[in-house]
């Protein structure tokens, strides 16, 4: 939620359009409400005439109130007006959406706001904000919450209003750039210190003596690393401007399927995993596609299950028909799996869950969180599909389904 005070003050002015012509919207509201609840005079029984100006009087205020409660249960906004004693006064369905019971409200930091600035009485203005917009989390959403003090025509406050907005994917949003900073700064420091050290290595050596070949094929590995890494970053970036496309040559599915698979064994090893490739119905499955950025994207899927899977797990790579005119390679895991809250952002761009072990402890192993979504993206532009089902503690299955050529 921004924190310029303006977008508080565009909510309330649309509210005074639609309310009436008057800058006085939340004082005779105010007004309405709390002559409402004030006792008859003691000063004897009202004339006849007295009596009927009386109950015109109550029914035109009760008409205005109800209109503008009415206003206010419109706006998309959140709005929860309290008197100067806290008490709830005005809860839209706005705000109860966002909030939920009348308990959530009180025990969660929204409660607290009005008490932060119960000292102030007097404003220049009928509507003040108080302070800068808060975000708060409640009921697994970040709340962007204004609160504002509201004065009588005489600048004596008469209550308070808090404006609720849902910033979650806003907050996501910036926190997602901070790790992706982050994650990116980590990644390119390691092939870049190794980089460094062996250039200084074999800048060190004799002029007359030829450089280590293990030395050169660590430089090279390194390089080819961050040449891999930049190109990735590059595609996501065409990827987000709708910009990417991909050739259409004729694959060999099970020569892709190895060649991935061959290229993930020193990661595999060191995670002590066991990973199978089952291959199905392989004389009648014919592709057409583009096999580098397809490889790319199943080694992101086994990547992801590697990192995802517990020592001494199984991976299996089934590769088979799917239906009369598409294939399905599928990656099972039995890994730690995906929570209910994380499974439908996975495929976010650089969307970073918090999947645990089995034990309880909190896995963040090192990348850009940027695969899941490179995966889905190349599947969906060979005009295929990437799923994923999953459970917590019992692994996932992520299924890439792509269309078969189609023979003459």
């Amino acid at each position: 939620m921004s924190s310029d005070p303006q977008e508080l003050s565009g909510v309330i002015r649309r509210v005074d359009h639609l309310g009436s012509a008057t800058s006085q919207l939340f004082s005779r509201l105010y007004q309405g409400l709390r002559k409402g609840s004030e006792p008859p005079s003691a000063n004897g029984s009202p004339s006849d005439s007295s009596n009927s100006e009386t109950e015109t009087g109550t029914k035109n205020r009760d008409v205005e109130i109800e209109r503008l409660n009415a206003i206010i249960h419109a706006l998309d906004e959140g709005i929860i007006v309290q008197d100067t004693e806290g008490r709830v006064l005005i809860e839209n369905a706005a705000a109860k959406k966002l909030i939920g019971s009348r308990k959530d409200f009180w025990t969660s930091e929204l409660g607290t706001l009005f008490n932060a600035f119960r000292d102030v009485v007097r404003l220049e203005s009928e509507l003040a904000p108080l302070g800068e917009p808060a975000r708060i989390q409640i009921n697994n959403m970040i709340i962007g919450a204004q609160v504002a003090a509201v004065a009588d025509s005489q600048g004596k406050r008469i209550g308070t209003m808090m404006v609720l907005r849902d910033v979650t994917r806003d907050a996501l949003a910036d926190r997602l750039k901070d790790s992706f900073v982050t994650a990116i700064s980590h990644e390119l420091r390691t092939p870049m210190a190794v980089i460094k050290g062996m250039s200084d290595v074999i800048m060190g050596q004799p002029q007359d003596k030829p450089p280590n070949r293990k030395f050169l094929e660590t430089l090279s590995r390194n390089v080819d690393i961050l040449d891999r890494m930049i190109v990735e970053l590059l595609d996501i970036g065409e990827m987000s401007a709708t910009a990417f496309s991909v050739r259409r040559d004729p694959l060999n599915i099970e020569d892709l399927v190895w060649q991935v698979e061959r290229g993930m064994k020193p990661e595999v090893k060191k995670a002590k995993l066991d990973v199978k490739i089952m291959i199905k119905d392989i004389d009648r499955i014919h592709l057409t596609g583009d096999d580098q950025r397809l490889r790319w994207a199943l080694g992101h899927l086994l990547q992801n299950s590697i990192r995802y899977t517990e020592p001494n797990g199984h991976i299996i790579i089934i590769v088979g028909l799917s239906g009369d005119n598409q294939v399905a390679i599928q990656v099972v895991d039995t890994g730690v799996g995906i929570s209910k809250r994380d499974l439908p952002h996975v495929f976010e761009r650089f969307y970073r869950g918090e999947p645990r072990t089995r034990s309880g402890k909190l896995l963040d192993p090192r990348g850009l969180g940027q695969g899941l979504f490179v995966a889905r993206t190349v599947a969906e532009s060979h005009g295929g599909y990437l799923s994923v089902q999953s459970e917590v503690g019992q692994g996932s299955v992520f299924t890439m389904v792509l269309p078969l050529q189609q023979l003459n």
